[in-house]
This record gives structure tokens, sequence and C-alpha cells, in this order.
């Protein structure tokens, strides 16, 4: 019995890192938005590639690459703007309004690992993703 409660704390954990913290999204197409997200940039991506915040809440983008991310631009009109984050740098945005605001690095537009969603959302999301 006690096994299967440390595997239980375990899948719980790994749970929430999946799913960029409390800020949701992660592989599965639900979340519970929270006031804050996080999203890490590499040279292979960004992962999460999805989180939510509650409206007025932040997310911080941080290159944990060597090399420049320039332009991570929102796809989606009233979305704030990020711009350029040098390696090692991080930038922290605020969400203000409810919307689903799509996002790609500009130097790697056509490549699906550098492209997201961040769900600004009162509710939780579920089913059929953000």
């Amino acid at each position: 019995m006690r096994l299967v409660t440390l595997l239980g704390a375990g899948a719980a954990v790994l749970g929430l890192t999946a799913c960029g913290g409390g800020g949701g999204g992660g592989g599965s197409n639900s979340c519970s938005p929270g006031p804050t997200a996080a999203l890490a940039i590499t040279a292979t991506g960004i992962s999460p590639t999805n989180v939510c915040v509650a409206p007025g809440g932040a997310v911080t983008f941080t290159n944990n690459d060597t090399a420049a991310h320039h332009d991570i631009e929102f796809d989606t009109a009233g979305c704030p703007t990020v711009g350029d984050i040098p390696p090692g740098g991080q930038v922290r945005t605020i969400f203000p309004t409810q919307m689903p605001c799509t996002f790609h690095d500009g130097n790697n537009a056509s490549n699906a690992a550098f492209k997201g969603t961040v769900a600004v959302t009162a509710v939780i999301v579920s089913g059929g993703g953000y």
C-alpha cells in the first residue's frame, strides 16, 4: 500500500511538470489557470508548448539556449509582446485579456517545436484543448 501511495504522488508531480507547473498545458489538452506559468526555450524547441494563466497572469519565457531567440511573436492580435531573449535571459509578460495567444519563434517559424499557445482563461479548459 505504501508503494502505491508513493507511485501516485510521483505521478502527480510528473503531471504538474508536464503541464508547466500550475500553468497547465504540456502534452494534455486541459489546464487549470493560475497566476503564473513558465516556458523554456532550448536549441530543440519550447517546453511546454502550451500553458495557461488567468487574466492578468504572467508567463516567463526563459532562453536556456546558447543562441539568442529573436522575435518571439504572437499570431493572435491583442496578445502582448515578448520580443528578443538573449542567451540565458528571461522575459516576463503579463496577459491581461482572456484569449488564446498562439506564438512562434521568428527565427524558427516553420518548426513546430518552436510554436505554442498561452491560454488566458478564467476557467479550467479540457477536452478540445486551447
